[in-house]
């Protein structure tokens, strides 16, 4: 018997790209790193409104416009209510 000192590669799957833990993790982020450095992302269009709705704190009406925020009760508050 001959002495090979190669390796056996019999394995089929042996160029499959088998990613590392944490690889996909980590280009996911490199791209959300690249969308938020982008200068024509417009950050503040992911405000939240809620039109119609009835202001929990204050008791006005939420209009078109207004930034909302959610309460923990699942209301909705004016993001910046005139009450203390």
């Amino acid at each position: 018997m001959p002495d090979d000192s190669r390796p056996r590669m019999d394995d089929p799957a042996r160029d499959a790209h088998i990613p590392l833990p944490g690889e996909q993790t980590a280009h996911d982020m490199a791209e959300a790193e690249d969308h938020f450095l982008n200068p024509d992302t417009d950050l503040a269009s992911n405000r939240l409104h809620a039109a119609g709705g009835i202001c929990a704190r204050c008791g006005q009406p939420l209009g078109p416009h207004d930034d909302v925020r959610r309460t923990v009760r699942g209301t909705y508050q004016h993001e910046d209510c005139g009450l203390p």
